[in-house]
């Protein structure tokens, strides 16, 4: 019984990590791509207020993309050019998601959510139902220690048992064996021979 528990009990944990993986992939893939209003205070925003953004090399099929200073920009001031930091963007911003983003309507998405989050929490319970049908739950260590006493005397019992009907089964073979033999050896072959000296 709780071999089986324990069986059901890894096939759901599987179940469960492939649910994770999919509901992170649906998340990340399926998002809508709203991007949050710049925050002037925050010195994160993306790009960063007074910074210009450098390009990088190794665009798509091979193409470089370099930043071109502006008409005019050696004429300005070097103040304003002490002013003015270069941002180097991550891969993060530059290089292309392994999966493709899909994303969906806003409504469908927080619909798609909260199914994947009912199918997470339905999961969690049917694993804390088989959790709780495992023999020994919710007996301390005194009540368990007898348990396994008990058991230990039950194996016992039946081990002696099992012995005791191999032996019978080894003297009802031996006993079958004799009568076999004694068989074989009052078995009469006169007639036989009369037959063979007549012919």
């Amino acid at each position: 019984m709780s071999s089986d528990i324990l069986t059901q009990l890894q096939t759901c944990y599987d179940q469960l990590l492939t649910q994770f993986f999919a509901t992170l992939s649906y998340l990340s893939q399926r998002h809508p791509l709203v991007a949050p209003d710049p925050d002037p205070t925050d010195p994160f925003t993306n790009p960063p207020s007074g910074l210009s953004v450098a390009a990088r090399a190794g665009e798509r099929e091979g193409q470089t993309s370099q930043a071109v200073s502006p008409p005019g920009d050696a004429a300005r001031p070097q103040a304003a050019k002490s002013q003015t930091a270069i941002v180097h963007p991550g891969p993060e911003d530059t290089d292309r998601a392994p999966f493709p983003l899909r994303p969906v309507a806003p409504r469908t998405f927080a619909n798609a959510q909260r199914e994947l989050a009912e199918d997470l929490v339905l999961k969690g319970q049917q694993i804390e139902m088989l959790i709780s049908r495992l023999p020994g739950i919710g007996k301390g260590a005194q009540q368990q220690a007898e348990d396994i006493r008990v058991l230990a005397d039950k194996v016992q019992k039946m081990e002696q048992e099992r012995k005791a009907r191999r032996r019978e089964m080894k003297e009802y073979a031996d006993r079958l064996e004799r009568v076999i033999m004694a068989m074989s050896v009052n078995v009469d072959y006169g007639d036989d021979e009369g037959l063979n000296g007549h012919g």
